[in-house]
């Protein structure tokens, strides 16, 4: 069975993506790896804004407001691969 990479950027393989981020090797060739992404990367920058002073809710408000337009990047990308 050939490997299908599911993330939504071309050229870099979802493996790439699990040891980048340390996810969960299962989640690679399989949809959930875009999911797993925006969320590791939705707590990194949740830490970041922290780190750099935010508030709690104003970290939390950033970091979901990212993570909600990297939401509609995938399905954008995934319709127009459709």
């Amino acid at each position: 069975m050939d490997k299908v990479s599911h993330n939504v950027v071309p050229g870099i393989d979802d493996m790439e993506y699990v040891e980048m981020f340390n996810l969960d090797p299962t989640l690679a060739y399989t949809p959930e790896i875009n999911e797993a992404i925006l969320l590791k990367v939705r707590s990194d920058n949740y830490a970041g804004a922290i780190a750099d002073g935010l508030s709690e809710a104003e970290a939390t408000a950033s970091a979901d407001n990212s993570y909600r337009a990297g939401q509609n990047t995938v399905a954008k990308a995934i319709a127009d691969r459709s």
